[in-house]
């Protein structure tokens, strides 16, 4: 896979260098995060926690996440 460094300007990609490609080739445009950008807003943090409050379910086993390979598939519980 080849990568290519541009920048994005007007609504259109541009290379930074010429590149060997063909008509109707398929790409892939990744846009990179800049350093200072966050990477998620901190409304969305409080909206995915918000959410996972809503979607909990309280089974009363105390250690479902360490043991969940024993109670999903029946495996012996771990030592560890």
């Amino acid at each position: 896979m080849l990568s290519i460094e541009g920048t994005f300007q007007n609504g259109v990609v541009q290379i930074n260098q010429p590149v060997a490609g063909r008509d109707g080739q398929k790409v892939l445009i990744v846009f990179l995060q800049e350093k200072n950008e966050p990477a998620i807003s901190d409304s969305a943090w409080s909206d995915f926690a918000q959410l996972l409050k809503e979607c909990q379910v309280n089974t009363a086993i105390r250690d479902l996440a360490h043991q969940h390979d024993h109670y999903l598939h029946g495996t012996p519980k771990r030592e560890d």
